[in-house]
């Protein structure tokens, strides 16, 4: 399980960086409920915190 949190996690991280706090955190949900695993929310609310505050990348 804890590997398919890393992989949601590192996807939206690629995806999603510099958003709102919230947006982050839906996305992670989103993510996490399509590979079955049901999130926890503390651990969700953390990482979307920090994905929100790394700046955007640059488009390609």
């Amino acid at each position: 399980m804890q590997l398919r949190v890393d992989y949601v996690v590192n996807k939206v991280m690629q995806t999603h960086r510099g958003q709102t706090e919230d947006a982050v955190k839906q996305a992670i949900q989103d993510q996490l409920r399509v590979y079955g695993v049901v999130p926890n929310n503390r651990q969700v609310s953390q990482y979307a915190t920090a994905i929100s505050q790394l700046p955007q990348l640059p488009p390609n």
